[in-house]
Parts: structure tokens; C-alpha cells; sequence
């Protein structure tokens, strides 16, 4: 992989050059596609990283009042950067506590989920987010974006990813501290914005909630996506020890 390009950016160039070559032997212009028995490079899977609530609570704080609002969505929905920044005040559904997940902020413009799409759907809210989204809106209009620039002169405008980070998260999650299971105080990980929606998964998971679930509330296309949290699932070992527990003569070591 030269120049540093990695496994993931092979496999996407790969899969756009095969699809214009299946679309060339569609139309005649090739016999056959070259992109066969192709060995790729493997994509290894990274776990995902997530805050613990103390780590969670403390980046929260460190947030201006709009951001923190915008932080506890994105901790408690598991919505993308994207879904969250191009969320419109008439997706919430305060009556029954939902939102709607329709819309997506990219870097060329807001632009609908095609229906087809898993990553159009809808998400539960907890009381307390509801509250802090309806105090946040109280003043915007029903079709308005919900999250927006602040900057004096600059107000309204659609965010920007890396100006975003740059200017709010970066700055938050630097100042961000806990304190670890001896007492002392350590730095928050310095996680992405992307961490949040990682976070919602792992706390559900550990709570019980099944894969499949978390599977249809993040969006998730693929199942292989959602299994990276499978190892926090409260029995996911249980067979394992269960095993060990029945074996009629277990290994000792004398003392």
C-alpha cells in the first residue's frame, strides 16, 4: 500500500472501478470485467471507542449551552455528526417522544436518506433529552435547523464538520477530566465526535438491549457492523464459564 493508503480506501476504489467495469461488460463495450479474483488487503477492525459516563459527563460540561444540547442527542441517540447537524425541528415528534432521522448534513448541502435507506428512521427520546431539545427550539422555527452556527454575525448558518470540531469538540474534550477507579484525576480520551454514537451503542449493549436493536437504531445497513459491541453484551461469555463450571475434574495447581 504505497503513499499510506490504507485497506479501507483500496476497497472503496476497488468497488467503484468494478462496478464501471460490470457496467461496461453491461453495455457491451467489455467481454469480460478485469476486477476478478482480486486479493484484497484486510480491513482490521478496530474496537470502537467509547466514554464511560463519568468520562461523558465531564465533555458535556465543558460544552456552551447549544453544543451541550446538541452532545446529550448525540450520547443518548447515537445519531451521526451529519444526522445531528442537519436534524430540522419539525423531525421531532414531542407528543410521542421520537425523532425522525430524514435528513443529513454533508459537506455539499443538507440531502435526504433515500427511502430505502436503514439510516432513515425513527429514534426514541428519553424524558430529559426532550426537555433540553424543546428548550433549545422553543425560539426556532418549525422547519428550521435545529443545530446552527453561533458565531456573532455569522449566526444561522449550516455547520461545518471540521470547523465544528476544531472550534467545539477539540476544545471541550481537552479541557475534559475524571476521575479514574483510584481516585486520580486523569484527561478524557481524546475520542472524535464520532465517539458519541460508539458510546450509545456500548451503554445500551451493557445495559441488555439486543444487537439487534441497537442494529435498527443506529442505522446500521450491515449486522457485521453492529457485532463490534457483541463483546459487551452482559452474557457474552456466560456459555464459556458455564462450560468450565461443569467440568467433572477441573486443572488445579497445589498451593
Amino acid at each position: 500500500m504505497e503513499k499510506g493508503v490504507g485497506a479501507s480506501a483500496i476497497k472503496r476504489a476497488y468497488n467503484l472501478t468494478s462496478s464501471i467495469m460490470r457496467a461496461a461488460v453491461d453495455d457491451d463495450v467489455l467481454a469480460v470485467s478485469p476486477c476478478r479474483s482480486i486479493d484484497l488487503p484486510a480491513i482490521a477492525i478496530k474496537p470502537p471507542q467509547w466514554f464511560t459516563l463519568d468520562q461523558a459527563q465531564s465533555v458535556l460540561d465543558e460544552l456552551s449551552a447549544p453544543w451541550r444540547t446538541m452532545c446529550l442527542l448525540g450520547f443518548y441517540t447515537g445519531l451521526r455528526w451529519g444526522e445531528l447537524a442537519g436534524l430540522h425541528g419539525h423531525r421531532i415528534d414531542r407528543r410521542r417522544s421520537r425523532l425522525f432521522v430524514v435528513e443529513v448534513n454533508t459537506k455539499s448541502g443538507i440531502k435526504e436518506y433515500p427511502k430505502s435507506s436503514k439510516s432513515r428512521r425513527e429514534v426514541p427520546l428519553p424524558g430529559h433529552v426532550l426537555e433540553a431539545l424543546e428548550r433549545h427550539t422553543h425560539r426556532l422555527e418549525r422547519d428550521a435547523l435545529v443545530f446552527t452556527t453561533t458565531t456573532k454575525g455569522r449566526a444561522g448558518r449550516r455547520l461545518d464538520d471540521g470547523n465544528w470540531r476544531r472550534q467545539t469538540w477539540w476544545p471541550a474534550v481537552g479541557e475534559a477530566s475524571f476521575f479514574d477507579t483510584d481516585g486520580e484525576q486523569q484527561p478524557v480520551p481524546h475520542y472524535p465526535p464520532h465517539s458519541m454514537r460508539h458510546t450509545c451503542a456500548s451503554w445500551l449493549v451493557q445495559k441488555g438491549v439486543s444487537l439487534y436493536e441497537v442494529q435498527h437504531l443506529l442505522g446500521h445497513e450491515s449486522f457485521q457492523t453492529t457485532q463490534r459491541y457483541a463483546h459487551l453484551q452482559p452474557d457474552a461469555h456466560k456459555a464459556v464459564l458455564g462450560a468450565w463450571e461443569r467440568l467433572e475434574a477441573p486443572l488445579v495447581i497445589a498451593a
